[in-house]
């Protein structure tokens, strides 16, 4: 790619609270030379361009031909459609997560990917985050693992489920770090204040034995991000949101606590700037489009489990049977 006019072109499709992100990255990198920006919100999107020296559009077609590289920041059910039209035009994407409404829109964006043979990586932003990259690297053969991801109610993001919207970073991390299929999935869950789950609790089973318990809940009275990992022979606590990572030796007890300094980061410009690179080079991303799809089908399975025990709605006993 002929980088010598200032950058990678690129372009940010939906403008939302964590689009506006996006934007704000594409500019600040030096990699990047934003050229364009897409909202359904004409005010919205201008006021984007003007902040970031950049052009208005109301349709992402409109970037075709003027992008080399987009961010897809739109509602899941949109995924589909506007990251299709990009890729099959040979426009590198990355698409917010998760990659898309069902497994298998995600299947017809890989091969669309290939087909044009543009980048596909997925917004699995937890992967950038260097308290993960720490676990990642040091931890060998993983047991147990339990995460849990929970926040307040803040009314974003309610077009799909709380397994869509936070588990899925913790479904991601786990498969990264079980190098393993899964065998069998138990899961509960239910809506809250939204049409869908608020809170839900699964069990992953793999097949080298290893298990995984992951909690999402947007309902909660707290924040927490964490990770807690048992090894035949270590314990690990891993705090996210904190940036704190420790471990002790199980046979050596809690006398044997080692914390780990991990250096403050913007686990964002991490990602958009492994993208520009895969983009510079074609190479395949971190996060590529298989790793979308397989987080993807954990939590179809997930949300599976959960519909299958959720209790029948109480019959009605009023004026007699129904």
């Amino acid at each position: 790619m002929d980088l010598s006019t200032g950058g990678i072109r690129t372009g940010v499709v939906g403008l939302g609270y964590f689009g506006s992100f996006h934007a704000r990255h594409h500019a600040a990198n030096a990699k990047s030379r934003l050229v364009g920006v897409v909202d359904a919100d004409s005010a919205r999107a201008d006021a984007a361009a003007a902040t970031h020296g950049a052009q208005a559009f109301s349709d992402h077609r409109d970037l075709i031909g003027r992008v080399d590289a987009v961010s897809i920041t739109v509602p899941t059910s949109l995924h589909h459609g506007v990251a299709g039209d990009f890729l099959d035009a040979g426009v590198h994407v990355l698409i917010e997560k998760p990659i898309a409404h069902s497994p298998e829109a995600a299947r017809d964006l890989i091969a669309r990917a290939k087909a044009s043979g543009a980048v596909l990586q997925i917004g699995h932003i937890e992967r950038f985050s260097p308290v993960f990259g720490l676990l990642k690297q040091r931890v060998v053969q993983p047991r147990h693992i339990e995460c849990v991801r929970i926040g307040p109610w803040r009314g974003r993001a309610v077009d799909v489920d709380v397994v869509l919207d936070l588990m899925i970073h913790d479904i991601d991390l786990v498969l990264s770090l079980v190098a393993s299929p899964v065998e069998s999935v138990d899961a509960v869950g239910s809506p809250v204040l939204s049409p869908t789950n608020d809170f839900a609790h699964a069990q992953l089973r793999f097949a080298n034995g290893t298990t995984a318990h992951l909690s999402a809940s947007r309902v909660a009275e707290r924040t927490e991000r964490a990770i807690r990992l048992v090894e035949p022979d270590r314990y690990w606590t891993a705090d996210m949101a904190e940036r704190t990572v420790s471990s002790f030796s199980r046979t050596a007890g809690l006398d044997s606590r080692e914390a780990f300094s991990v250096p403050p980061s913007d686990n964002l410009a991490l990602e958009i700037d492994s993208f520009l690179d895969a983009v510079a080079t074609t190479s395949r991303p971190l996060v590529d489009g298989k790793a979308g799809l397989d987080a993807l089908m954990v939590a179809e399975a997930i949300l599976r489990s959960i519909a299958a025990t959720a209790p029948a709605p109480a019959a009605l006993a009023i004026g007699g049977s129904f």
